[in-house]
């Protein structure tokens, strides 16, 4: 193949050195934390606990000012769950930097008055496999499991058969236990098949590896574990895969909810991981056994609807998925802990009908379609468009180019020759073609991947011989691609991120005590009347706050003997306070002499103390 040998030696020699951005490993990201507090004072790192495999669970405190951190309403932002989520924890450190390098008036009254708590990796153990010479994505943390029940932990999980370095899948002609047949619409696809239409199996789909236990089945007991998400108290499902042997059985997730529990003054949370409840609006769909909301209460909604609108308005994510939330950190956070909780993926597939580029022609830039109709080349799926960019600079390189050398090309050969040299394969299929698609799922991965990732995200299913089940075809998707987007777009994600983080602090409770209404009525009786008001836009506590009253709420109390208290209660409490105004009154009748002082005290961990004291003197108080 002399065509391959030179167009290979021309291409490789004209590839740029690409400088890019690469993601951190865990100590890497530990030794960028480091760095960062020794450069300022108004960041402090402490370790909450340690992964299985014993890697230190760190924590990141952030504040101005002399006010101590535990006396101000503070935000805190959790990432690294997932372990195949790594955008969330490169994004969590990032956004010290950017917090303490914005100099802004907002920011500033923000870190003077709130804390940000970010816990940047969870699951640092199963974040590791990222950077494994061979790729296989893992998300759950590694706790030795038996998932076949022989006796055995972790024995036979996936092979890099092919030797490309991923552990893919096979599809296996195995028509006895068939599941699956090829998409009509994309055959690089998978489908089940509807006998309706005429339809059946055809293969079965295994991880691709060898059967190393000698039991029948092929990589059913591969490495971990526990899905740290399905590890939480509400919603948690008994006995379902991944979700642990009990609820907090893993130190990871017993560490993060300590964390939580020990640090009330903590009033919202954000999540970057698997669950998306920004950029879709959450509503209530329907109650468990126990009558608690499945997602949310719909007294809810409201403001989990506003805050969407403004998340989408400021970081314009778009196609992401919302998974089952039961067992997650962010559905105890909301419907247990009791604050205003989110997660967000951080980045979603970017729309996949049109792309375009610019060209210079007579000093003037023409906008160049690219996903319009293309032209089959009768080569794989590979357009005819790009095989004649490919020849031009084969021809450019002073390589002449036969019929007979065109002849032997595969699809294959076209992808090696487009990567070495910077071209983007444009492909013809049903998703892509006439400037259609596929508007969800794997069809709309598929066109993402071949014309703004070069294919990258996608393995060619090809022939290859295993040695226990014969013929098999191995390919798929390339592990994280679907989770990770290319590392030249986190600078931008962390600046929006910032950007809704300052305005969802802006939006927190503001809840304190008017001026009180004291009215002598005689005989050494008082009247005494306060309101509590939230000017703030948030509630002071969620509805399920309210309900479940398993968080903390506002105490209302009048200092005074109890023995001297005519009518009303000592002290009044406050689950849940609407934003925008609203204000609550309490009453009391005392006896006590003139001009002798009494004290309210409104009380809350997550919010701090105020306390107003007065003589027993009649006054119209504030805003009466």
């Amino acid at each position: 193949m002399l065509f391959t040998l030179l167009l290979t030696t021309q291409f490789l020699a004209a590839q740029p050195i690409d400088q890019e951005r690469t993601w951190r490993t865990p100590p890497e990201l530990r030794a960028s934390i480091s760095t960062i507090l020794d450069s300022t004072e108004c960041v402090s790192i402490d370790t909450i606990g340690m992964s299985r495999n014993n890697h230190a669970i760190q924590v990141v405190t952030i504040s101005r000012g002399d006010l101590p951190t535990k006396d101000r309403p503070a935000v805190l932002i959790v990432a690294g769950i997932d372990g195949d989520h790594l955008l969330g924890s490169e994004v969590a450190v990032d956004i010290i930097q950017e917090l303490l390098g914005r100099d802004d008036a907002p920011t500033e009254s923000i870190l003077q008055s709130n804390t940000f708590y970010i816990i940047p990796q969870v699951n640092p153990d199963a974040v590791e496999y990222y950077f494994s010479s061979i790729q296989n994505a893992q998300r759950r943390n590694l706790r030795p499991y038996d998932n076949d029940k022989d006796g055995l932990v972790d024995e036979d999980g996936g092979d890099d058969l092919n030797g490309d370095g991923y552990i893919t899948m096979m599809r296996v002609p195995d028509l006895e236990k068939a599941t699956q047949t090829t998409d009509s619409d994309n055959p690089r696809l998978n489908k089940k098949p509807n006998p309706l239409d005429g339809e059946s199996a055809t293969f079965i789909v295994y991880t691709e590896g060898i059967d190393n236990d000698e039991d029948g089945m092929f990589n059913e007991d591969g490495v971990g574990g526990v899905d740290l998400n399905q590890n939480f108290m509400h919603g948690y499902k008994y006995h379902s895969d991944g979700a642990g042997p009990w609820q907090l059985s893993e130190p990871e997730t017993k560490a993060l909810a300590d964390f939580v529990l020990d640090h009330q003054n903590i009033a919202a949370i954000v999540v970057y991981g698997q669950h998306d409840t920004l950029s879709k609006p959450l509503k209530e769909s329907g109650k468990d056994d126990a009558g608690a909301p499945k997602t949310i209460d719909k007294n809810d909604e409201k403001f989990y609807e506003k805050l969407s609108k403004k998340f989408i308005e400021l970081t314009e994510i778009k196609n992401v998925e919302q998974p089952s939330w039961d067992g997650s950190f962010v559905a105890w956070a909301y419907a247990q802990y009791g604050v205003p909780a989110f997660s967000t993926p951080l980045w979603g597939r970017p729309e996949t009908e049109k792309s375009s580029d610019t060209k210079e022609d007579g000093g003037e830039k023409q906008i160049v379609e690219e996903n319009v109709a293309l032209t089959d080349s009768g080569v794989g799926d590979i357009s005819q468009e790009t095989l004649e960019e490919l020849l031009q600079a084969a021809e450019a390189a002073g390589v002449t180019v036969t019929e007979e050398m065109m002849a032997e090309i595969t699809p294959e050969m076209i992808e090696q020759y487009a990567t070495m040299h910077g071209v983007k394969i444009k492909r013809v299929s049903k998703e892509t073609n006439g400037g259609k698609s596929k508007k969800e799922g794997d069809g709309a991965w598929l066109a993402y991947s071949d014309n703004f990732r070069n294919g990258e995200g996608f393995i060619e299913w090809t022939e290859f011989d295993h040695p226990q089940l014969g013929l098999v075809e191995i390919g798929g998707w390339v592990p994280y691609f679907k989770t990770l987007p290319p590392t030249s777009e986190i600078d931008s994600i962390t600046t929006k991120q910032v950007d809704f983080l300052i305005e969802l602090a802006s939006r927190l409770p503001k809840v304190s005590l008017e001026t009180p209404i004291v009215k002598k009525l005689g005989n050494g009786l008082w009247e005494i009347k306060v309101s509590v008001v939230n000017n703030g836009w948030l509630p002071s506590g969620t509805a399920m706050a309210k309900r479940n009253k398993r968080a903390r709420p506002f105490i209302v109390r009048i200092d005074v003997p109890n023995d001297s208290i005519v009518t009303g209660q000592k002290a009044h409490r406050i689950w849940a306070l609407d934003g925008g105004g609203t204000r609550t009154w309490y009453r009391w009748i005392i006896q006590g002499k003139s001009m002798s002082n009494i004290s309210i005290t409104l009380f809350s961990e997550k919010f701090g103390t105020e306390i107003t004291t007065l003589p027993l003197k009649p006054t119209k108080g504030g805003d009466a």
